[in-house]
């Protein structure tokens, strides 16, 4: 049975790791991004002075609730009930409703896809006219810009709030170690979220040897986007899986699938 190995950047609270180990499979929890605050100044007086105006927020992952939260707190603004906060996936809207109890919240249903493209169809049925409306997009300072793309060809007045950036981690010894006994042992399985996740691995495979670094490539690799099975594909991966799982439930399926089989 592989290991599976868990790039995200932490903190997530999804359970993953908890349904998979409670699956009997092995899990590694090794970052390959830190998601850390990124404070725009200048686009904070402008929140200042538009925050009123809002008629909706798109929320793109926790880590957009959670950093959107603690600026909106020090800078003294308070959630407006009026607004609709549209959340991509069940975890975000979770933790939306977390920071923001009274949000107006709008999230893909368990049968569609828990992704931005879910979010899109679940968006239309609810705000079926955007023309006019004034959104705020909040991401991370590089993003995929198909919510600002899809929201201004329907007519929507959109801001984009950058709150947090990712930054590239390199694994301390102690991880690298772990990273290739699993890799000795019977394998891994690379479990990617991000295009940048994928590119920030590749940095820490100066730790290992030539061979080593040769037989990631060989491992099985499970993404959420085709975005970013394209990517991998693209830097040499040989064994890409996109799992477009509904729900977490039908993911982890798919993990632990490829876990066994492969």
């Amino acid at each position: 049975m592989r290991t599976i190995v868990l790039t995200r950047p932490q903190p997530i609270h999804d359970g993953v790791t908890l349904v998979l180990r409670a699956h009997g499979l092995r899990v590694l929890a090794l970052p390959t991004l830190h998601v850390t605050a990124h404070v725009d100044a200048d686009f904070e007086q402008q929140l200042l002075s538009h925050w009123a105006s809002y008629q909706g927020v798109m929320l793109v992952s926790q880590h957009a609730v959670n950093f959107a939260a603690q600026r909106l707190q020090a800078l003294g603004l308070l959630w407006r009930e009026q607004v609709w906060a549209a959340a991509v996936g069940r975890t975000t809207a979770d933790a939306a409703h977390h920071q923001w109890p009274k949000a107006n919240l709008i999230f893909p249903a368990a049968h569609e896809s828990q992704d931005s493209e879910g979010l899109w169809l679940a968006l239309q049925r609810t705000q079926a006219d955007l023309m006019g409306q004034r959104i705020l997009i909040v991401r991370a300072q590089v993003g995929r810009d198909a919510f600002l793309n899809q929201l201004r060809a329907a007519g929507a007045l959109v801001d984009v709030w950058s709150c947090y950036r990712r930054e590239a981690l390199m694994w301390t010894e102690a991880q690298c170690h772990d990273f290739r006994r699993a890799l000795q042992g019977t394998g891994v399985v690379l479990s990617f979220t991000s295009q940048e996740g994928i590119l920030a691995l590749l940095d820490n495979l100066v730790a290992l040897s030539e061979g080593e670094a040769r037989s990631v490539f060989e491992q099985p690799v499970l993404t959420l986007h085709p975005s970013i099975a394209e990517c991998a594909r693209s830097h040499g991966f040989n064994h890409v899986h996109m799992a477009p799982a509904k729900d977490a439930a039908e993911h982890l399926q798919r993990l632990a699938y490829a876990t066994h089989r492969h």
